[in-house]
């Protein structure tokens, strides 16, 4: 028995080293512009059995509360991962800088994923943190394949 090698057997059972409770593996942090884009990585990350936080899908759970209480606990605890949507509207809007105040805490545990659409730079977020670049263009006919690709794919293998 001593010879058995148990963290490969954990990972081929699909345990995780993490054995924290968490209600989502991922949540999404992005502005409005960006939503179209968050909501199929959304999406596509459900479709493989992760439970992501898209405030979309769960709007209604959390009538008459405040959303500030909510994502302060979603994006500093409950959640894996932090997936941000970078980009000028992000530093710009009032609701992403602050998920992105809640979630920089996490940025020097390597627990947020971002994905940069620009250049624009962010405090807190420093510039060699390893992230997506990717140029968005929902005009593009073949932008789900790329973001499927490009972004879902590399995700999951880091939740793995």
């Amino acid at each position: 028995m001593r010879h058995v090698d148990w963290d490969e057997i954990r990972k081929e059972c699909g345990f995780r080293e993490d054995s924290e409770n968490r209600e989502f593996e991922v949540a999404i942090s992005f502005a409005g512009e960006n939503r179209k884009l968050a909501k199929y990585i959304a999406s596509q990350l459900e479709l493989i059995d992760v439970p992501v936080f898209f405030d979309e899908y769960y709007e209604s759970n959390y009538l008459g509360k405040a959303w500030s209480k909510e994502f302060e606990r979603i994006f500093v605890r409950d959640s894996r991962l932090v997936v941000c949507i970078l980009d000028s509207n992000h530093k710009d809007k009032i609701w992403p800088t602050f998920e992105r105040d809640c979630f920089k805490k996490r940025v020097p545990a390597e627990d947020v994923i971002p994905i940069y659409l620009d250049d624009t730079v962010f405090v807190g977020i420093p510039d060699d943190i390893v992230g997506i670049k990717y140029k968005w263009d929902d005009s593009n006919p073949d932008w789900q394949k790329e973001v499927e690709d490009k972004i879902v794919f590399k995700i999951w293998e880091r939740l793995e």
